[in-house]
């Protein structure tokens, strides 16, 4: 396995451990097969879109700082968690724009079990945070905003 399909896997990590605090645990599996596929097609593609992979990292960093705010559509948003199935294609802009090709099922796999790993991290995390009755929402923003200049340093 490449450095780099490990790179490309990294902001799946990131953004599913973020996500564990902010949406039940049900989307959990969906979402990290849909990080996965999302990944693996991204790879399959492999076009030149040298904008895109900024656009991407600048709205994932501005999520993470919407809800780190606390902005009144965060928690709208919040209530309904279907939006944040637009991630996984989002995220998997970096794999598309990559100029090194790796297999599309290597990567698919790769950005799966990283995503898996994100939100069994994350659960376990949670458990431990809300043990001290804290807001999970600030970490879920910093781990957002981490994920966005993952994205936006790889690219």
């Amino acid at each position: 396995m490449s450095l780099h399909l490990l790179w490309t896997s990294a902001d799946s990590l990131i953004a599913a451990f973020a996500l564990s605090f902010i949406l039940p645990g049900r989307h959990a599996l969906p979402l990290a097969l849909m990080f996965g596929l999302c990944d693996g097609l991204g790879s399959a593609l492999g076009l030149s879109l040298p904008l895109a992979g900024g656009l991407a990292a600048m709205l994932l960093m501005a999520c993470g700082a919407a809800l780190l705010v606390g902005l009144p559509i965060v928690q709208r948003l919040l209530t309904a968690p279907g939006w944040l199935y637009v991630l996984p294609p989002l995220l998997a802009i970096d794999n598309v724009v990559s100029h090194v090709s790796d297999a599309p099922a290597l990567a698919a796999l790769s950005s799966a079990i990283m995503a898996g790993l994100g939100f069994a991290s994350g659960a376990v995390v949670l458990s431990w945070w809300r043990a001290g009755l804290r807001d999970a929402r600030p970490l879920a923003a910093a781990c957002l905003i981490a994920a966005g200049s993952l994205l936006a340093w790889g690219a």
